[in-house]
């Protein structure tokens, strides 16, 4: 079971790739409200610091018996969120690898307009690799 997102700074999901086994995929309904749910919950989690001054990601990881939510916030505030088995080694790697692949492919592309859906071939191809290999 694994799924990656990608949710921009509005809340609005941009992309999702999913590869689940067995189990009752999410319609695109239930995946938008979830992501703009997760968009929330994070916000929260941001203002939620014990320490002033300092700085705080918010939500990184969520944890339960049988899945793991990972979450990597970049700099330009675009969450990537990978949902995968709870035994899944180095969660934050995928991340980071799937971030390097959008910001090769996406970003680079000058025909996507940032903040919109992501329908890059390419970008598809790599991130079907890391969501296979989770």
């Amino acid at each position: 079971m694994s799924s990656l997102w990608i949710i921009n700074k509005a809340g609005g999901l941009i992309f999702q790739s999913d590869k689940f086994v067995g189990t009752q995929k999410l319609t695109s309904n239930e995946a938008l409200i979830l992501a703009g749910t997760l968009h929330g919950v994070h916000a929260i989690t941001t203002r939620l610091n014990p320490v002033q001054n300092t700085f705080n990601a918010g939500l990184e990881t969520l944890e339960a018996d049988n899945f793991k939510m990972t979450v990597l916030l970049t700099p330009t505030g675009i969450k990537f969120v990978l949902i995968s088995s709870p035994w899944h080694p180095n969660p934050q790697a995928a991340l980071q690898r799937a971030y390097e692949c959008y910001a090769d492919q996406v970003m680079k592309n000058p025909f996507y307009t940032p903040e919109m859906p992501i329908r890059v071939e390419g970008f598809d191809r790599a991130i079907e690799k890391i969501v296979t290999s989770v």
